[in-house]
């Protein structure tokens, strides 16, 4: 764990620290249920325990990790309705955010969408898990931005700390693949300028993904 974990600078410790642990849980550096002792963190980090305890008191209060004991923390495992939730919010803020994308759309927005499908497809075929959660993330997130509101960036960043921990997950039906060709269908219609086209691609992929999510995390449990 925190293989990628570089020392924090001391000016504005703090927020290094909380946008730090932000990064590795979007890379899944965190496993769901596992618990993470501050010590380790702080060691990891070359700091003191106390600013990675205000960093994750921070994410404390917006549900991305949950109290283990009194040292450790870790991010708590989805129950079916709490995942459930989340799918449904993203797909109202998340098809929002490509609807106003496209209304700004530009060469540099598309030149940057194609960089980064690039990526995924190299991440996917090599096997590369974290390296696709990641370049997942970066994809998705360079879409939204095109949409030019911080408030609504901020909402999808939060949504996106709490479900990326578990996209792990996917690797498991091959649901990478499936994604990326969901991935190549927004590609397409962000380039034709398809605000439709572009918004069921979406609808598709987190829809496609929440299921797989659903079966390869309750097998077997009654979820309805």
């Amino acid at each position: 764990m925190f293989k990628n974990a570089k020392p924090i600078h001391k000016d504005k410790l703090n927020d290094q620290v909380y946008d730090r642990l932000c990064m590795l849980l979007r890379e899944g550096e965190f496993t769901p249920g596992e618990a993470v002792r501050v010590a380790r963190v702080a060691e990891a980090f070359g700091v003191s325990a106390m600013p990675v305890r205000e960093a994750l008191t921070r994410l404390l209060a917006i549900g991305v990790v949950a109290n283990v004991s009194g040292r450790s923390v870790g991010v708590p495992s989805l129950g079916y309705e709490e995942l459930t939730d989340l799918r449904d919010v993203r797909l109202e803020v998340e098809v929002l955010a490509v609807k106003w994308a496209l209304q700004n759309r530009n060469d540099a927005f598309i030149a940057d969408l194609e960089a980064l499908l690039e990526r995924l497809e190299k991440t996917e075929q090599s096997g590369n898990i974290r390296g696709y959660i990641k370049t997942n993330y970066e994809f998705h997130l360079r879409l939204y931005q095109q949409s030019h509101s911080p408030v609504l960036i901020d909402i999808v960043d939060t949504l996106w700390l709490r479900v990326s921990p578990h996209l792990y997950q996917l690797e498991r039906e091959s649901q990478y693949k499936v994604s990326n060709s969901h991935h190549r269908k927004i590609v397409h219609y962000v380039r034709e300028g398809d605000v439709k086209g572009a918004s069921d691609a979406l609808v598709d992929d987190i829809s496609d993904a929440y299921d797989v999510l659903v079966r390869t995390m309750f097998s077997g449990e009654t979820t309805r």
